[in-house]
């Protein structure tokens, strides 16, 4: 089922619904779709620098980061805000790593500790305070941030197949 067989036109304006599929076929690497692309991944952490792709984690803080400033420039666009630049820098501390990397006698759960997030704008015709205030205000109307921000449900059901 595709995110367009499950929309329904007379909800548009209060629910948005879809679906994804991750997999994992060699169980080496795992693939994320949605309706029409890809993400893919085959480590949890980045311990690889030379790697091309993201690892989950960070495929996971960009996806906050990426609707935190798409979340703001849409806010800037209504409030007809001069936004003329903005970027982020996120810092990641996951504590128990080395769990993720299979080292035996390692029990402990590998978590995310703490993100710090920065983001660096301008807005023309803003005082510090005032861009301090209109930021804030733009990111409480984030999903995600939201959803991390204040922890969210996950129902998770496990289906044994043939």
């Amino acid at each position: 089922m595709t995110s367009k067989e499950i929309f329904d036109s007379s909800k548009e304006a209060e629910v948005f619904d879809f679906t994804m599929r991750t997999t994992s076929n060699d169980l080496k690497r795992v693939n994320t779709y949605g309706d029409a692309s890809y993400i893919s991944t085959d480590q949890e952490l980045p311990y690889d620098n030379e790697k091309d792709e993201l690892s989950s984690v960070e495929i996971f803080v960009a996806g906050i980061m990426e609707s935190m400033i798409l979340t703001i420039i849409r806010e800037a666009k209504i409030a007809r805000a001069e936004l003329d630049e903005i970027e982020g820098r996120a810092s990641v501390r996951v504590t128990n790593p080395l769990r993720t990397l299979k080292v035996v006698g390692i029990e402990e759960t590998p978590e995310i500790e703490k993100i710090k997030i920065k983001i660096y704008y301008y807005i023309d015709d803003f005082t510090h305070e005032e861009g301090e205030k209109f930021m804030r205000k733009a990111i409480e109307r984030d999903p995600v941030y939201q959803g991390v921000k204040e922890g969210f449900e996950i129902d998770v059901e496990f289906l044994f197949q043939l």
